[in-house]
């Protein structure tokens, strides 16, 4: 958790505000029941590729963003 907090400060992910705190402390399962655990990801959870593609229009963000010629 605190390594997580310190990435996301460092980083500037979404600032140093109260929501900070509390997305950090939901990839943990605080705010409703925890993931089971798993090999690497412990209980940080965990989306796949089907769920990111679910939500989030990753083809239309590759588009925009991807490697330019």
């Amino acid at each position: 958790y605190s390594r997580a907090l310190y990435l996301n400060n460092r980083w500037q992910l979404d600032g140093r505000d109260p929501n900070s705190y509390a997305g950090v402390a939901w990839c943990f399962g605080m705010h409703d029941r925890p993931w089971r655990e798993r090999p690497v990801f412990g209980k940080v959870r965990y989306m796949n590729a089907a769920g990111l593609e679910r939500k989030f229009p990753i083809r239309d963000y590759a588009m925009l963003h991807g490697a330019r010629n």
